[in-house]
């Protein structure tokens, strides 16, 4: 009667507290034995240190390894600035580098292959290896990568008999010639003999299921044939990819909106933040068709991701902004649900390099893929943009790959727990041994604002203890995602649990930060731990661990832990945004920590800090008997660098040339007419795409162009837009224009503008070599005609300077010689209204945007070609009002005319630290 007593008063007391959610987990008996020696891979490398694959991960030396992957494009960045971006990626916790191939780089031209400058893999790999990065080729044929044909050459694709990325006879002959070709560029790079290419990809995309498999099979063979033996052949898995079981490793991926999709709204994929063993991810891809039943399960292949996107490339009717959470939430997800590779597109961003017949991104118009890119810019709001910087989405996961590259071993054997998710609920997974693990949570979504979790708490069942924590239950605010330690055993530190996330280690310290505004509460099991101390936090000894709670973290949030073996041990908990601006780094082959809102990397040994900013204060822990972090302060010399920009009139260049001046006109000449010649060489490679004519005469004009009338009507008085396309052709082209006789003072101005197919642009206007000749007829092929002279040039007309051009505005940047030659980088930042915009290097376009309402980077030394000295020319176009186009940030209305509405630079400076 008393127990029933008890329990009516406890049951009475629950009913008055606030409404407590808890979160069971059970992961004590979750493990699973790994399936070994059923795939086929190549060479796995010498024995103590050979790279080998089980149903479940991949092991080094027989140790379970998860790497952490992230994809550069090599022919799509300088080769001088290569280290730059390798740099910044190992900087940040990347250890495998991804790179596609793109056939039509390499092989424009039929028989003509190009390996040379940014197109050197063989240099780019050895760079990786110098700095101890291991690489994964993308060979293709096929790649996508957002590229011209996905990187197929047009050559191949206008064969008539040839039918591509199938095992047709002719096509298989041009692929064996590039494939030989690759591994040229790989020899003696292998993973087998001491290099660091540990795996390559075949085909992309290949979403052909069972039928495409003898496809993919021989392209492995091929490849084997060719001595591209490596531990590693994969495929990408989704939309039904390929699979010949056993011989390659389907690889997954997951990007946080959907740019190639058809319609003009919001995309909600709220599936991408959930804990999911389900592999596929239907929204990657562009035309990915929906495939009926199952073509095979996985249960035998480890979870291994190559795409998971902290960013997403623009298109044009899809301009998208992504959260820098949208990639941690993802990877988060991926990790939580057992995924074993962490890979990464694109973590680099790069540019489209102008190519010798055609521009090389994908196109819409000209080829009929699914998409309309930038022509250029291939920045993909990537975690190291187009520019050079790093983006806030890299210090957001840069914490997240210190974790895992320091505690793979532990991770990578665990299993995963998945309860049935809850829509508004907080999504939760275990990753468990049965013994210890993690505890994953997440609540963001995409454009989802996930309600603030009220009064949290979690009960977690591992083998030998049950988990319930924290001792007070805790609020989830949106955007919270994190890791927690769950029993785990740090260097004989037992930690029960943790409501801070695990980063690292420094010597004697361990590294947590806290997630959001989650109130941090530590556990540490008595039979490892003696004693704690902390300046700032409430420690209480209860019969088996000490509870740490009531910390304030921050840099000097220090617990110092006594453990029964003597050892000390301290915990250091900094807050989120610290975390963010941390840096593990190796210095003189010891680790370091470094905190930092500059940007950090070592090479060799050495650490290198670059900044805009002229004074910058970081602190560099250091690790003893009693940690501190000290501050330090970095002093950059910052030349003074003047950067004009001058708007420029759409005839600005434009010499005036007189077509009459007369008082009385004589009788006979009262039908004469005065002509004006131009003569211009159309000599690029790549194919005409358009000419513009623009002009303003102040009489009737008429036109021909390679004795062909123009029939377009030239009106006097006003500036007309003639197109020239259908007129002109490759060679030699003669323009001339016709003015009849007219009293008075009467002149003209013209420009004309020539775009290729590969982007090139030529411009010239009106000048001394537009020659003049007065006679009664025209000119004809049958009857000489007068030689012209040198025109009459003119004053330039009060009104000039106003002529309005609505389609495009212009501005010139004018960048001084040697404007780089103290600086690691100028970055130009431009807002603006209207479509888009394009930066132009001479003929040569340099770079461009569409406009998606966020300030547009450009990098100045990351241009194809140098810019110093050079006068640039910024076109920005207005937005049709007829275009259907979302935006994820308003336009208010102002993209009908083009305008810039800020520019500004910011000089970023490099040095070493200590």
């Amino acid at each position: 009667m008393k127990k029933i007593n008890l329990f009516l008063i406890g049951l009475c007391m629950f009913t008055v507290l606030p409404a407590q959610k808890v979160y069971k987990l059970d992961a004590s008996n979750v493990m699973e034995t790994p399936l070994y020696g059923h795939f086929k891979m190549g060479n796995p490398g010498p024995k103590d240190k050979a790279i080998e694959i089980n149903s479940l991960y991949m092991t080094i030396g027989g140790k379970p390894m998860l790497p952490v992957m992230g994809e550069l494009h090599f022919s799509r960045i300088r080769k001088d600035l290569w280290e730059d971006r390798i740099l910044k990626m190992k900087a940040s916790g990347i250890n495998v580098i991804a790179t596609y191939l793109f056939w039509n780089h390499h092989e424009e031209i039929e028989g003509q292959f190009d390996w040379e400058h940014e197109k050197d893999l063989r240099s780019f790999i050895k760079l990786c290896g110098k700095h101890g990065l291991l690489v994964v080729p993308r060979l293709g044929p096929w790649s996508h990568g957002e590229a011209r044909n996905g990187g197929t050459p047009d050559w191949i694709l206008q064969k008539k008999y040839l039918k591509d990325r199938s095992n047709d006879v002719v096509y298989q002959n041009y692929v064996k010639r590039y494939f030989s070709q690759i591994a040229k560029q790989l020899e003696g790079l292998y993973y087998k003999t001491g290099g660091n290419i540990i795996g390559i990809q075949l085909e992309n995309e290949y979403w052909y299921g069972k039928a495409g498999e003898p496809h993919i099979q021989w392209l492995k063979d091929l490849a084997l044939e060719n001595g591209i033996d490596v531990p590693m052949y994969t495929v990408t898995g989704w939309g039904d990819g390929s699979v010949p079981p056993f011989e390659v490793i389907p690889l997954w991926g997951g990007y946080a909106d959907a740019p190639w999709v058809e319609h003009v709204g919001k995309e909600y994929q709220p599936g991408n933040f959930l804990f999911d063993s389900f592999r596929d991810n239907k929204n990657i891809g562009n035309d990915q068709i929906d495939h009926q039943g199952v073509y095979m399960t996985y249960e035998k292949y480890p979870y291994f991701t190559c795409e998971m996107g902290v960013g997403v490339q623009n298109t044009y009717h899809r301009r998208l902004c992504i959260d820098p959470l949208d990639g941690l939430g993802m990877i988060i997800a991926k990790l939580g649900s057992g995924s074993n590779l962490l890979g990464y597109y694109i973590y680099a961003g790069a540019t489209q390099f102008t190519g010798k017949l055609w521009s090389t991104e994908e196109d819409q118009v000209k080829t009929g893929y699914w998409s309309r890119l930038p022509v250029k810019s291939y920045d993909f709001q990537a975690a190291i943009r187009e520019s050079g910087e790093i983006a806030e989405s890299y210090k957001k996961v840069k914490k997240l790959h210190y974790f895992v590259n320091e505690f793979e071993k532990d991770i990578t054997p665990m299993m995963p727990v998945i309860p049935k998710w809850e829509e508004d609920g907080l999504q939760v997974a275990v990753r468990s041994n049965n013994e210890s693990g993690y505890l994953f949570g997440i609540n963001y979504s995409r454009y989802y604002p996930k309600k603030e979790q009220k009064n949290v708490k979690f009960e977690v069942n591992l083998r030998d203890k049950v988990l319930r924590f924290p001792r007070k239950g805790i609020e989830m605010q949106d955007s919270t995602v994190f890791i927690w330690p769950l029993n785990v055993e740090l260097d004989a530190m037992c930690i029960n649990y943790a409501t801070a996330q695990l980063m690292g280690s420094v010597d004697n310290c361990y590294l947590f930060f806290q997630n959001k505004q989650v109130p941090v509460e530590f556990s540490l099991d008595k039979k490892t731990v003696k004693s704690v101390e902390a300046s700032q936090a409430r420690i209480k000894e209860e019969s088996d661990c000490w509870v740490i709670d009531e910390l304030n973290p921050g840099k000097d949030c220090i617990l110092k832990v006594q453990l029964q073996n003597g050892k000390e041990k301290f915990i250091i908990v900094l807050t989120e945004k610290e975390a963010d601006n941390c840096w593990l780094l190796e210095q003189n082959g010891k680790k370091q920590c470094y905190l930092s809102e500059a940007g950090l990397y070592s090479s060799l040994g050495d650490i290198y800090m670059f900044s805009i900013d002229k004074k910058v204060t970081y602190c560099k822990l250091q690790a003893g008997i009693t940690p501190s972090f000290k501050e330090k302060v970095a002093v950059f010399h910052q030349p003074e660098v003047g950067i004009r920009v001058e708007p420029k009139g759409i005839l600005e260049e434009a010499k005036w040339l007189e077509t009459a001046n007369f008082n009385n006109i004589e009788p006979y000449q009262q039908r004469y007419r005065r002509f004006f010649f131009k003569e211009f060489n159309l000599d690029n490679p790549s194919g005409i795409k358009k000419v513009t004519l623009l002009l303003y005469p102040e009489s009737k004009c008429t036109l021909n162009l390679n004795d062909t009338w123009v029939n377009q009507e030239v009106k006097p008085n006003q500036l007309n837009e003639i197109d020239l396309t259908g007129y002109a052709s490759k060679g030699i082209n003669t323009l001339f224009a016709s003015f009849p006789f007219v009293e008075g003072k009467k002149q003209f101005a013209a420009r004309v503008i020539v775009e290729y197919y590969n982007y090139d642009r030529i411009d010239f206007s009106t000048d001394d070599s537009w020659l003049t000749t007065d006679y009664y007829s025209n000119p004809s092929l049958t009857r000489e005609f007068p030689r012209p002279v040198a025109p009459v040039i003119v004053e330039l007309p009060t009104f000039a300077k106003d002529l309005a051009y609505e389609t495009f505005k212009e501005w010139s940047i004018q960048v001084p010689t040697d404007a780089l030659r103290e600086l690691n980088n100028i970055y130009m930042r431009i807002k603006y209204s209207g479509d888009k915009a394009e930066l132009y290097n001479g003929y040569m376009l340099s770079d461009d945007d569409y406009n998606s309402h966020a300030t547009w980077t450009v990098g100045l030394n990351r241009q194809e070609h140098s810019v110093e000295g050079k006068n640039l020319q910024l076109v920005i176009y207005k937005l049709d009002k007829d275009e259907k186009i979302f935006f994820d940030l308003p336009d208010n209305g102002s993209d009908e005319k083009a305008a810039i509405k800020s520019i500004k630079f910011n000089f970023e400076c490099k040095q070493k630290i200590d």
